[in-house]
């Protein structure tokens, strides 16, 4: 009997790869919706369920990190949590509601079982259903970047970044938080989509094509061509509906809604959501301290262009000192013609709350130094608490590795349930 459970399978398995085609998109499913936070519709039939990464390529983030995704992440753990607790105050309240409508009279029994079917109607249908917020390290990521990152410190980085975000505030009691490598079920998932996503396709990715530039075609590694395929299914694995990305990272979630459509057009199934993106709140990109065109990043090999979240209060005011400004008297912000003066100033809004317009105002026939001044105490105060955290962690990282521990078992208990679902579509045997 198993053997020909076993037989039947491999047929079917053959039969659908043999039937995979070559597929084109309709640029309605392919662009995305792009919203802010507050425009999430969270009283759709659909549970909201948002996930997001990020690499452990460095042991610590930086303030770039920090006021773009990490604050993005804030608002929506906050919103996402407001909404679950009001769901849930609603159930009670319908739930009590049903409870003393039901028992205030024996004479009145059919009229309260009618009261009750009708107030419970407007319930969840599932009583345990909740909206979900999905944070991962995604360390299978960084294996793209073996040649600068060793084991031990891929391994050291995890743990650090896991601390960072729980030193910025995010709440396990509220969000799933792990690492992608405790997952199998990504790594499953990521080949499932690699057998129906085409070469061309991943080969004329735009970030593919920025990071081979310079590589000759012996030193690229596969890793980097299915990158793409891995981090859509990060988002699929969990059917997630709304992914907060970057500019830089939207051709990727259109590529993510690219496989979607393709399994859904393969299998004959409609499965995966289509994800929307949720779009950053913050006004303005953080550049480097060093070069206002580019990009605050993590793998810049000058510490000086960056503000980490864990350097001291010195070290903040020197980076913030030796940071590119230019010849030209009195604070203005002008990204085109000024960029690194520009990139402080949006620095200085984003830590102190004051719009740039007051800022220009305040400070336009002042000396750099007198607003660097401003801008270092601006951080500071942003920093330093998260720093205390940050220490407080490292002195207990059986805490934080229990977190992450915890956190994998609640992400393998959603992945492994659709996981199972998608193998039986494409006809695997498990």
């Amino acid at each position: 009997m198993n053997k020909l459970l076993y037989d039947n399978s491999c047929k079917r398995v053959i039969k659908n790869v043999l039937s995979v085609k070559n597929y084109t998109t309709s640029s309605s499913i392919t662009k995305p919706n792009i919203m802010k936070i507050n425009e999430v519709n969270f009283k759709e039939k659909t549970k909201v369920t948002v996930f997001s990464g990020m690499q452990p390529t460095s042991s610590a983030l930086h303030l770039g990190n920090y006021l773009g995704a990490m604050g993005n992440w804030l608002k929506i753990q906050d919103l996402v949590t407001k909404n679950n607790k009001e769901e849930e105050e609603l159930l009670n309240l319908s739930s009590s509601s049903s409870s003393s409508s039901s028992s205030s009279s024996s004479s009145s029994s059919s009229s309260s079982s009618s009261s009750s079917s009708s107030s419970s109607s407007s319930l969840p249908t599932k009583i345990n259903e909740k909206h979900k917020l999905i944070f991962s390290i995604v360390d299978l990521h960084s294996l793209t970047s073996t040649k600068s990152l060793s084991p031990k410190e891929l391994q050291s980085n995890t743990i650090s970044v896991a601390i960072n975000y729980l030193a910025c505030g995010i709440d396990p009691e509220k969000v799933i938080l792990f690492n992608q490598s405790m997952v199998p079920a990504h790594s499953e998932l990521t080949w499932i989509l690699n057998c129906i996503t085409s070469f061309s396709k991943l080969s004329n990715m735009i970030q593919f094509k920025e990071k081979t530039k310079s590589s000759n075609e012996a030193s690229v590694s596969n890793g980097l061509l299915s990158y793409p395929v891995l981090m859509a299914a990060d988002i699929l694995l969990y059917k997630a509906t709304h992914v907060p990305v970057g500019e830089d990272q939207t051709q990727h979630l259109e590529f993510t809604r690219d496989i979607a459509q393709a399994f859904h057009s393969n299998f004959k199934s409609k499965f995966f959501p289509y994800p929307s993106i949720i779009s950053s709140e913050q006004s303005k990109r953080i550049m480097s301290l060093q070069d206002g065109r580019l990009k605050m990043s993590k793998s810049d090999p000058s510490e000086t262009s960056r503000i980490s979240l864990t350097d001291t209060d010195d070290q903040i005011k020197l980076k913030i000192k030796k940071s590119k400004t230019d010849s030209i008297i009195g604070i203005t912000y002008d990204p085109i013609n000024r960029p690194d003066i520009s990139n402080l100033l949006s620095i200085a809004s984003e830590t102190s709350g004051i719009p740039i317009i007051d800022l220009q105002s305040e400070f336009k026939d002042k000396s750099n130094s007198i607003f660097k001044e401003f801008l270092s105490n601006s951080i500071i105060k942003n920093i330093s608490p998260i720093r205390e955290k940050i220490n407080y962690y490292q002195s207990n990282p059986k805490l934080v590795r229990d977190i992450l521990l915890q956190g994998s078992e609640k992400a393998n208990k959603i992945a492994n349930k659709n996981l199972n679902t998608i193998k039986d579509i494409v006809g695997l045997y498990h």
